[in-house]
């Protein structure tokens, strides 16, 4: 046996949950023995945290986090990374602020993920480090042994205690058989320990948590039982006295924040609230990765355009996007002005320096040193608006700069303006740049990979004739495969006993609300003691749509929303936005009281949501690929959406294939009466919306949580719940007779 004194990953102490907030040591700067999987297991799977075990049950062990710098990341897409994860968190504090007003923040939200004076959700970029999923290490856990011949239980403080005292060749007086107890407890705060007879209790001489390891008899041995078939009915009993105890522990920092608080005049707390759940360590309870994904850009301009100090470049693409009238003074005319001002002697020769800089930059591919001279560069200008050397220019629509104003306050999901920033990048390209390099194409103008009818002009144009009516009946003025669509997906921490903020704890015939901590994935063995952030990246196809404007001009009036414009739909929806919110409130009214008016911004949202979601259940029916592997994402000011598909697993080239082979099923598809009935009898075509037997995608899928949704936008009918009672039913999109 290899020397216990010699330092090395065995003999250091694993890593106990940190107290809220507390500081922790260094960690040890030694590896643990490491396991290949894919990248896509490491980041999800196999992420740091998940308790597993070798093929054939040898061993369970706890993944553990390695040191493994994801260097070759573009500066927009680490923006983007962290704008996603800031959005990510803040919706899960407000989730469960929602439901449970008066929840710890340091139950909801690891440390990382919190202001530790406020409470508020807060993501430092200092606090994480980009992670390639290429590795991750794993340790014996728990420690915790039981003698299948007489039932008793041996326990080890660590890796080391164990090596230094192992396991006795005999118990009790016969030849033992050794095997890891397979149940561990769970908390909804995110903490797993092993089973043990010894409960928490809390001082309130030290104001902390303390563990009486021994029996009322002074043993310190228990036997386990556990042949019941539930874990209700498993117990412990004392190999001194026969005392039995029962599968109760609490769950030490939640006791002691808890009982700090009440003892400080808050409410009282319920011994459910701390006491942990024994669970089997291969139930999906125990571990629930948290990830999210999004379509990568090239342009910082979507990120930076959303800075308040970049407010005038973004008025500028906003009018150049929406064709909104903009009286800009021209460069010439700035630089007069500034020369003419005899305090601001210079400063035209150092704006321009660093414009210059910032094209250099960029022309090396150095990204962030570009922004740096830009910001600049920015910062100049802007200073010259604002102390009236220069006139600021105007957008001929105050009702835009209004919404600029207090776009701050809008859910960044659903900000219109941020989305019209996107969708202008992303026509340039994923579209426009792909196109000439055949990572693109138009459907209508296919090349010989997408369909054989190309070197075929006869075929050619009954292809055109029957793809060109069917898309018209969709109103679809343009569809597009992408054939390689950038998609980043990254992991960033996980939530044990439930997925979602809320966990409903059933108690003596009751549901009790408990929130459920988002923790950040464990510390790296670097100095920083920063945290992982595992980042896979992958080129999928995608279907990219955009609906005619014209029709759309007509269902809108034809549905009788106020001032229906004639053309220019984008810049009206920015106009007239007002925020949905987070939880899309106002859609969720189900008993008519009140009612959200017929709004052109909803309608539109409800129009383009409904279709994407008919495409996706198209797409999976005619290519194989499954629901919850298409994402959405909806660019409503410009009437379009993308769906694509999400996996990072090899492509298969599902959707060219579902193209070249089933391109007219895949449309008429969408178009069939049958398709646009609700799977459950007569439920959403007579009370309107959908359910998930119609138009609904899983929640994990869909970016509105499924709201926003009514088959009857499609085909006619009932419109939806969140409407007045008295409003008129619908005319569907799809309507032949529409105007």
């Amino acid at each position: 046996m290899a020397d216990t004194n010699e330092k090395d990953w065995r003999n250091t102490k694993p890593r106990r949950p940190s107290a809220y907030g507390a500081q922790r040591r260094d960690p040890d700067p030694l590896e643990p023995p490491t396991m290949s999987r894919s990248r896509v297991q490491i980041a999800g799977s196999y992420a740091p945290g998940v308790l597993m075990t070798w093929e054939g049950g040898k061993g369970i062990c706890r993944s553990v986090p390695l040191a493994n710098e994801a260097k070759d990341l573009k500066s927009t897409t680490i923006d983007l990374i962290f704008e996603n994860l800031d959005d990510a968190v803040t919706n899960w504090r407000d989730r469960a602020v929602k439901v449970l007003p008066d929840a710890l923040p340091e139950l909801v939200l690891d440390t990382p993920f919190r202001d530790s004076k406020t409470g508020e959700a807060r993501v430092l970029r200092t606090d994480f480090q980009m992670t390639s999923p290429d590795k991750v290490g794993y340790v014996p856990y728990p420690l915790l042994y039981r003698c299948g011949i007489c039932g008793s239980t041996r326990e080890f403080d660590s890796i080391a205690d164990q090596a230094r005292q192992p396991l006795p060749k005999k118990c009790n007086g016969h030849e033992a058989r050794w095997t890891q107890i397979d149940v561990v407890y769970a908390h909804w705060s995110g903490d797993i320990e092993p089973l043990s007879p010894f409960n928490y209790n809390f001082d309130p001489q030290t104001q902390d948590t303390r563990q009486i390891k021994m029996c009322t008899c002074g043993s310190t041995s228990f036997k386990l039982r556990n042949a019941a078939p539930v874990f209700s009915e498993w117990r412990y009993v004392c190999e001194g006295c026969g005392e039995t105890r029962s599968l109760k522990k609490a769950n030490p920092e939640v006791l002691r924040r808890l009982q700090i608080q009440q003892n400080e005049g808050g409410r009282a707390f319920q011994w459910i609230e701390v006491n942990m759940l024994p669970v089997s360590y291969r139930a999906n309870s125990t571990f629930y990765v948290q990830r999210t994904s999004f379509i990568v850009f090239e342009d910082s301009g979507v990120v930076e355009l959303m800075i308040p100090k970049r407010r005038d470049a973004l008025i500028s693409r906003l009018a150049q996007i929406h064709n909104i009238p903009f009286a800009e003074p021209s460069e010439e005319q700035i630089r007069q002005s500034v020369e003419a001002d005899q305090s601001r002697n210079g400063e035209w020769d150092e704006y321009e320096t660093y414009l210059v800089m910032a094209d250099k930059a960029d022309a090396s591919g150095r990204g962030d040193a570009a922004r740096r001279h830009r910001d600049n560069a920015t910062a100049l200008r802007e200073e010259w608006f604002s102390h009236g050397v220069v006139e600021r220019g105007q957008l001929g629509s105050p009702s835009v700069l209004q919404a600029i104003a207090v776009r701050e306050d809008w859910t960044r999901r659903y900000d219109p303006i941020r989305l019209t920033i996107q969708h202008d990048a992303f026509v340039r390209e994923h579209i426009e740049q792909a196109m000439t390099r055949h990572g693109a194409v138009d459907v209508m103008n296919p090349d010989i990979a997408l369909t054989d009818v190309v070197n075929d002009p006869t075929r050619k144009a009954k292809y055109q004739e029957a793809t060109g009516s069917l898309l018209n009946h969709l109103g679809v003025e343009r569809l597009v495969l992408i054939r390689g669509l950038p998609i980043c997906e990254f992991s960033f921490g996980y939530t044990r006993v439930s997925a979602t903020p809320i966990y409903q704890r059933e108690h003596n015939g009751q549901r009790v609300d408990m929130p459920v901590r988002l923790k950040a994935f464990d510390q790296l063995p670097i100095p920083d003691n920063k945290r992982p952030i595992y980042v896979t990246q992958q080129s999928n196809e995608a279907l990219y749509f955009k609906l005619d404007e014209a029709r759309v001009v007509r269902w809108l009036k034809a549905n009788q929303i106020i001032d229906v414009p004639e053309d220019h739909v984008g810049r009206v929806y920015l106009e007239r936005y007002d925020d949905f919110g987070p939880f899309l409130e106002v859609f969720k009214d189900r008993e008519g009281a009140g009612g959200y008016p017929r709004t052109l911004p909803a309608y539109v949202y409800l129009l383009l949501h409904t279709l994407s979601h008919q495409m996706i259940h198209s797409l999976a029916d005619t290519s194989g690929v499954d629901r919850d592997g298409i994402g959405e994402h909806i660019f409503p000011a410009d009437l379009s959406f993308v769906i694509y598909r999400k996996g990072m697993t090899p492509d298969l080239g599902n959707i060219s294939a579902m193209w070249r082979n089933y391109a007219d099923a895949f449309l008429r598809r969408a178009l069939d009466p049958r398709t646009l009935r609700c799977g459950s009898g007569t439920l959403c075509d007579t009370r309107g919306g959908a359910c998930p037997a119609c138009v609904m995608v899983s929640e994990v899928s869909c970016i509105a949580s499924n709201l926003l949704l009514s088959r009857a936008v499609l085909k006619g009918g009932k419109g939806p719940e969140w409407e007045p009672r008295f409003a008129p039913d619908l005319i569907g999109f799809f309507d032949p007779k529409l105007p």
